[in-house]
């Protein structure tokens, strides 16, 4: 079996459309490419919180003559209307992240469409998860690595890649809609704070005016180079490993632009912790952003488009109401209030 299904490389067999997802023999059998009689199967649930996920298991398969043993996750996804979920179409880009050296992906043994459910197998990994904040300078190589690779892969030969990748780019209406990319529908949530705080006297009309910045700036990032953006860069989605930084996870997958995986991967960082931590990271992470930037991107639109994501997501963050709930809880109004201040000021920041 591992030899076999070595030859599958970092993307698996094709996806197939079935009516029913079948049994799990039946399905895994389908993925790996042989039958299962002489293997015995365990499987167990895995934690997951994502939208529209409706499981997430571990198969632990074991032949029952050799001991040869192999972990498979399969992952199912309910669909919206008959459509297939974007984690999905991105195992389909079969290769996309071929020859990639600062992150590891485990491989995908294969993708099975249903009418109702996206069935998504790819390898169990081990290891145990990094502190992100001390390595700041392999995640700006792997992200730049990863904004290299695929920008050329986007770069459609016919018509029906071209549509495919326009129903996957993050300037879509269904997804620019979501709350998440629209901060003012949080500004609510600011009554919550100590009414006698003077801290916070006028913070919701401050922030509002952050919207046209961050329009602006939205507008201008839609004209820089495409690329494939992983958008969820926490702990729980990094594993160290001996084959090296594993990353999972492409939930949030997005065809976006150079620059807001850096974002994101900030915007993690600046929910934990102090400013001076954040602001040390931060250092690190743009330094070796920079450097290993490839030639094609313009340095200034990359730059800006990190600072672009980041306010976005921190700024969704910081005026969710559990948010400002747990601040409360803690007795960190004082760390709150100066996260508030260095959002609004961000936008000079992004003026270069």
């Amino acid at each position: 079996m591992d030899n076999e299904s070595k030859q599958h490389g970092l993307f698996g067999r094709d996806d197939v459309f079935w009516w029913g997802a079948g049994n799990l023999e039946k399905r895994l059998s389908h993925v790996l490419g042989h039958p299962l009689d002489e293997y015995s199967i365990t499987t167990r649930d895995l934690e997951s919180n994502a939208s529209f996920v409706n499981y997430v298991r571990h198969h632990h398969l074991t032949h029952r003559s050799s001991g040869e043993s192999l972990d498979v996750v399969e992952k199912s996804i309910r669909k919206l209307l008959f459509i297939s979920s974007l984690e999905s179409r991105f195992y389909r880009e079969r290769g996309v992240l071929a020859g990639g050296e600062h992150f590891k992906h485990p491989g995908c043994l294969g993708v099975i469409e249903t009418l109702r459910e996206s069935l998504i197998f790819t390898r169990f990994v081990k290891g145990r998860g990094p502190q992100m904040v001390r390595i700041a300078p392999q995640i700006a190589q792997g992200i730049a690595e990863i904004e290299a690779l695929s920008h050329r892969h986007f770069q459609p030969a016919n018509w029906r890649q071209r549509y495919r990748f326009w129903e996957m780019d993050y300037f879509r209406p269904w997804y620019l809609l979501r709350w998440r990319f629209n901060f003012v529908r949080y500004l609510p949530s600011l009554r919550d704070l100590p009414a006698d705080d003077v801290r916070f006297h006028g913070l919701a009309e401050r922030l509002r005016r952050l919207q046209p910045a961050l329009r602006q700036a939205q507008s201008r990032a839609r004209d820089t180079q495409r690329c494939l953006c992983h958008m969820d860069y926490l702990a729980k989605n990094f594993f160290v490993s001996p084959e090296g930084l594993q990353m999972i996870d492409w939930s949030e997958v997005k065809i976006g632009r150079v620059g807001f995986d850096g974002g994101a991967y900030l915007s993690g960082i600046f929910r934990q912790g102090d400013l001076a931590r954040f602001t040390k990271v931060r250092a690190e992470f743009l330094n070796a952003y920079v450097e290993a930037l490839d030639e094609r991107f313009d340095q200034q639109s990359a730059l800006r488009n990190v600072d672009y994501f980041f306010l976005q997501n921190a700024l969704w963050h910081f005026l969710r109401p559990k948010t400002i709930a747990d601040y409360q809880r803690r007795g960190k109004l004082d760390l709150l209030h100066e996260k508030y201040e260095y959002l609004l000021a961000l936008p000079l920041i992004s003026d270069r």
